[in-house]
């Protein structure tokens, strides 16, 4: 039998996990498959659990003028309703697992449990999301970026509990969202693709890829980005291959039971090109406007 203790507030929750070592079990659906024996077996906690889903003050979706903040406890479900939330956002939640796991899971789980498979992630990293992390006596927040440092591996403490998770409102009007997987419901990523852009007077003022299930963690560049903004039509249109490439050359995948290497690769290479070609045609439609 595990050993379980339930909260009933968060202060007494932290002051459970400062105790010891807890396994935080939320909506449980990323938990209860990553403890499963063989079939038919029942869970291997090899530490007690404390059962934070019930807390109400790890739930909520809040807006401020310049940013999202996303609550812990925050169901799937209630992200995928929140029309407050940019559909960027909202997309690759939509098409996470099925609606009664949609119901259950929290994006806190889903982040904490580190997947290389896992759909938020990738977007979180989009954003230049940061999370907050919470223990008896202080706070923390951290780049999402330095808080994934690995395929399930994390910068959470025993003693911590993720709090929330901030999202910048970034300009936005060109992005793509892309999912391959067997089936198209309930299934897990062999590859996912976002890309968030923003064009203004023919220039690009803002660009974003994020690409998941390729490398341990979200495949992004900050420095890439860095070099692409501020492009016209004509720039990125020469430069498109050699940016190709640029991602290209940060791609370390493997060859799984889902997919293989080379098809990740390729595949998440013709997105950026159709994504880069979207933005050329949306400052091309610009360009005409203007000189209309």
């Amino acid at each position: 039998m595990v050993k379980s203790v339930k909260p009933k507030t968060l202060e007494q929750c932290l002051e459970v996990i400062q105790e010891g070592f807890y396994w935080k079990f939320a909506g449980g659906t990323d938990l209860m498959i990553r403890k499963r024996q063989w079939h038919g077996a029942a869970r291997k906690f090899e530490k007690p659990v404390v059962l934070i889903g019930d807390l109400n003050e790890l739930k909520g979706i809040y807006e401020f003028e310049d940013r999202y903040e996303i609550m812990a406890g925050a169901t799937l479900t209630e992200i995928v309703h929140d029309t407050r939330l940019p559909n960027y956002l909202r997309e690759p939640i939509k098409q996470m697992a099925s609606p009664p796991i949609r119901n259950i899971a929290t994006m806190g789980g889903n982040v904490c449990n580190a997947a290389k498979v896992a759909d938020s992630i990738p977007v979180l990293f989009a954003l230049n999301a940061r999370v907050v992390l919470i223990k008896s006596g202080g706070e923390r927040t951290l780049p999402i970026e330095e808080f994934m440092i690995g395929k399930y591996k994390t910068m959470l403490e025993e003693d911590e509990l993720l709090y929330k998770i901030i999202v910048p409102k970034v300009k936005c009007n060109i992005y793509n969202y892309k999912k391959l997987g067997t089936r198209k419901g309930s299934i897990l990523s062999k590859l996912s693709f976002l890309g968030i852009a923003n064009v203004e007077e023919g220039k690009l003022t803002e660009f974003s890829v994020s690409i998941g299930a390729i490398n341990d963690r979200p495949l992004c560049s900050i420095s890439l980005e860095k070099k692409i903004m501020g492009m016209d039509s004509y720039e990125l249109a020469k430069e498109k291959a050699s940016i190709v490439a640029s991602y290209k050359a940060l791609m370390d995948g493997q060859t799984d039971k889902r997919s293989t290497k080379e098809y990740r690769e390729k595949t998440a290479c013709k997105f950026i090109e159709v994504f880069l070609n979207e933005i050329i045609g949306k400052m091309g439609g610009q360009d005409e406007k203007r000189n209309s």
